[in-house]
């Protein structure tokens, strides 16, 4: 009479392959040897991965344990018709022998036809440049080869490769390429329809030209920012965040069909260069501005017929801006209050506005703040739903006359205030001046320095009252306090609006 089987040889295959992927290689080796079951699942697994960082060999010996791996492994699953999703690699490169050594282990691995290859170098002098020719000729030879990932290389291409790889997205992170190499090495892709440049350096000018480049995403870190020229009759999509130190330059070429836009840490100088980027790009209908600085006027002009949606973050120095886009439909903006001279946008459909105002100082919370933006909330009129969060570093005797309050704003739907400083006696006057100055509000976020506090008004009149604790400074009896003395100015507020 044959032993039972054990019962891990009951757990589904999709189970197995979840435990295997957190075990060390050397441990998945040893658990596929427990049952035929364990085996089938460690030779069907969708993803290969060899870490150097998480085993106990070094140098020679990760290699040398590497190669023996990797070879089990395909004796195993050869001729049995198991595909893998993806293969990962990860090694200490320092010189040429294990840069040698890294690239024999590729070689073996792409045997097997992977959709998806990561390689990383774990060497804290990943800078270090080596003669990569040999890699890339490895990389052409898949036929299924869809994404490629490189973190922390060192990249040298000395000359020209004929592109003939069905490489469809490709990711360099962190890694040292210089200005011919990265030249090189994107002639090699033909068929790219997605770039990923994390971090990269060592380049001085980046040019794209890529014919079926649909997806462009470059962060950028270096003494100096590099100019980017792009040239990609088929790009959709295009993210640049530059350095911190450092100015950018973007130049488009051909860049008809460019659906998304996203420029962070940019500067623009005149009032109309943001205006004569986008004018280029006739279909553009996506926007976001982050942290873009505006040399000298703190102004800017936007004029596109095609913009949906419009996101402006962090441009402090913004002073005064106008926007021309009929067809907008979603506005968020994150800063101080300015002078919104112009602003049109969609008169149909549902209109979206979330909008984030810090007062940048003591002095803002003045009862002229209030003032101030309940005259910029008046252009946000017509939207279907406000979102308004606002930053208040205090509370001052003015909001306690609600009679000084500004006129009432009815467009309001959510707001949320942050007052990380207000006793618990202010609560209730705070929210009851919110409440007399946005009467239509139908969620309230109070945000202080212990706790979330998220008022919800029913349609009945009713309202709900809960909290998110977010530290520990505040015992239960000061939360009952706050909550007993929002609750008392609710119920003032509900007698004043059945009158």
């Amino acid at each position: 009479m044959e032993p039972p089987s054990p019962p891990s040889s009951f757990l589904p295959e999709p189970l197995i392959h979840k435990i295997l992927a957190h075990l060390p290689p050397k441990d998945a080796i040893r658990a596929s040897a427990s049952s035929k079951t364990w085996r089938s699942a460690w030779l069907s697994s969708p993803i290969l991965s060899i870490d150097e960082t998480k085993l106990p060999f070094k140098a020679t010996h990760f290699f040398d344990y590497a190669h023996r791996s990797l070879a089990l492994w395909l004796e195993r699953c050869n001729h049995r018709g198991f595909n893998v999703h993806k293969f990962s690699l990860c090694a200490n490169i320092t010189d040429d022998q294990s840069f040698s050594r890294f690239v024999q282990l590729v070689s073996m691995a792409i045997k097997r036809d992977f959709k998806v290859i990561e390689l990383q170098s774990c060497s804290d002098e990943f800078w270090v440049l080596f003669n990569s020719t040999p890699l890339w000729l490895l990389l052409f030879e898949p036929k299924l080869l869809d994404v490629l990932s490189l973190k922390s290389f060192g990249i040298l291409i000395a000359g020209s490769l004929v592109g003939v790889s069905s490489l469809k997205k490709l990711i360099l992170s962190c890694s040292c390429i210089d200005d011919n190499s990265l030249k090189n090495l994107l002639s090699c892709f033909p068929l790219l329809e997605n770039l990923v440049l994390d971090y990269c350096f060592g380049f001085s000018e980046l040019h794209i030209s890529c014919p079926k480049l649909r997806t462009l995403e470059v962060k950028y870190y270096g003494i100096s920012a590099p100019n980017v020229v792009i040239k990609a009759e088929k790009l959709e999509s295009f993210v640049y965040i530059r350095a911190l130190n450092s100015p950018g330059v973007v130049r488009f070429l051909n860049c008809r069909l460019l659906t998304s836009l996203r420029i962070e840490r940019a500067d623009f100088g005149q009032p109309d260069a943001i205006d004569d980027y986008i004018k280029q790009i006739p279909l553009l209908e996506n926007l976001a501005l982050l942290d873009c600085g505006l040399t000298g006027t703190g102004s800017f002009v936007i004029s596109h017929s095609s913009l949906k949606s419009l996101r402006i973050q962090s441009c402090w120095g913004l002073l005064k801006a106008e926007i021309n886009t009929p067809n907008l439909c979603c506005f968020r903006y994150c800063g101080i209050i300015f002078q919104l001279s112009t602003f049109r946008y969609s008169s149909s459909g549902l209109v979206k506005a979330e909008i984030e105002l810090a007062t940048g100082s003591i002095e803002r919370t003045e009862w002229f703040w209030f003032v101030e933006l309940r005259n910029f909330l008046e252009i946000f009129s017509k939207c279907n739903a406000l979102k308004l969060h606002c930053y208040i570093h205090g509370f001052t005797e003015e909001l306690r006359d609600y009679n000084l309050l500004p006129d009432p704003f009815y467009e309001a739907k959510h707001l949320t205030i942050t007052n990380r400083k207000l006793p618990i006696a202010d609560y209730a006057r705070l929210v009851g001046a919110m409440m007399k100055l946005f009467p239509c509000v139908e969620t309230l976020v109070l945000k202080t320095e212990c706790a979330k506090i998220f008022i919800e008004f029913n349609e009945d009149g009713s309202l709900s009252l809960k909290y998110e604790e977010i530290s520990n400074m505040c015992d239960s009896d000061e939360y009952d306090r706050i909550f007993e003395s929002i609750i008392v100015v609710m119920d003032d507020i509900e007698k004043v609006s059945q009158v």
